[in-house]
């Protein structure tokens, strides 16, 4: 398996920020579209902004594992509002781009409830673990409330039919030109938030999406803390998911909490959530998992305005976990 970090745009103009990634480990990195140039106002990649990125990371011996289309820009889509052709033209393009450069995982964002309308996003707020680190935490008591649909909002059948709408104009592309395409599911893991409805939040809704999108380039991004988070077993969906090759990417984060029996959930440190995430490498080793594993979010260390010291702590205790598994 391969250690990988995420990096905002900013990452590319410190060259020695990226010099450090190499040197505590890091082997691949994890972006968004808009960490080119032009994405943000266009929607599109530019061959130029891709090869920029490339040539900046490969200076400092690293490489992009997966990039990401941003939620935003298939919105239009989801709602079936004026200007969706335009963004599925654009997604097709930023895939042939993809396959131009040759980069391993296209990461395609699902509908959040949470981006309907004037839909608050669910109450996080950051508070203290261990020695006053601080960490995110997520309670969704209100969020979770049953309510009608807000006026307007999409059902699951509609949701549906327009995220495999989206798969089925890009995954040809994608197959031509050997590019995994990787969904994650919702963030928050439920099936309605504020009362409009979701439709990735467990394990038999990615079974139905690759049933309905069969192709060996159709899998997903395997988040270990949104897995969790939504009270079902981590360990039978690397099982489940990881024996049929459909796990591209994984995210190994921790959480303590389960929102079906505790109504919230902590991002915690690796070492101090729910789960084992030795047991949780273990299981994904013995599926034979051995692509990227990515601690994902950063939390805040005391002094440590950048997030270096979080990123080396956790590229550290995968590192371990890693050598442990070889032992």
């Amino acid at each position: 398996m391969l250690i990988g970090t995420r990096i905002s745009p900013d990452w590319l103009e410190r060259p020695d920020d990226l010099r450090f990634l190499k040197q505590i480990g890091v082997d691949v990195v994890d972006i968004t579209m808009s960490l080119i140039p032009g994405y943000d106002e266009t929607g599109r990649l530019s061959q130029e902004g891709v090869r920029r990125a490339v040539d900046l990371l490969a200076a400092a011996d690293l490489r992009i594992e997966r990039i990401n289309s941003t939620g935003d820009m298939t919105h239009k889509t989801f709602l079936s509002l004026p200007g969706e052709e335009e963004e599925l033209d654009n997604l097709a393009h930023n895939t042939r781009v993809c396959c131009d450069f040759g980069l391993p995982v296209l990461g395609v964002q699902c509908f959040q409830g949470s981006s309907f309308g004037h839909s608050p996003a669910p109450a996080y707020s950051w508070v203290e673990g261990r020695g006053g680190y601080q960490y995110l935490r997520s309670d969704l008591t209100e969020a979770l409330r049953d309510r009608a649909p807000p006026e307007g909002a999409p059902t699951a059948e509609q949701l549906w039919e327009r995220t495999l709408r989206i798969f089925e104009r890009i995954l040809p592309i994608a197959e031509s030109g050997g590019v995994l395409v990787a969904m994650h599911g919702n963030d928050p893991p439920v099936p309605a938030l504020y009362g409009v409805p979701q439709i990735l939040y467990d394990f038999d809704c990615f079974d139905r999406l690759f049933r309905e999108i069969d192709s060996p380039n159709m899998g997903m991004t395997f988040c270990v803390g949104t897995r969790y988070e939504s009270g079902q077993d981590v360990f039978e969906g690397i099982r489940r998911f990881g024996e049929r090759g459909k796990i591209f990417h994984v995210h190994f984060r921790n959480v303590h909490g389960r929102i079906p029996v505790d109504g919230w959930y902590e991002e915690r440190a690796p070492d101090e959530g729910d789960l084992s995430m030795f047991e949780v490498a273990r299981a994904l080793r013995d599926v034979g998992y051995e692509r990227a594993i990515d601690y994902d979010h950063i939390m805040r260390l005391v002094g440590d305005e950048a997030g270096k010291a979080y990123i080396a702590f956790c590229v550290g205790h995968s590192k371990g976990i890693l050598e442990g598994l070889r032992g």
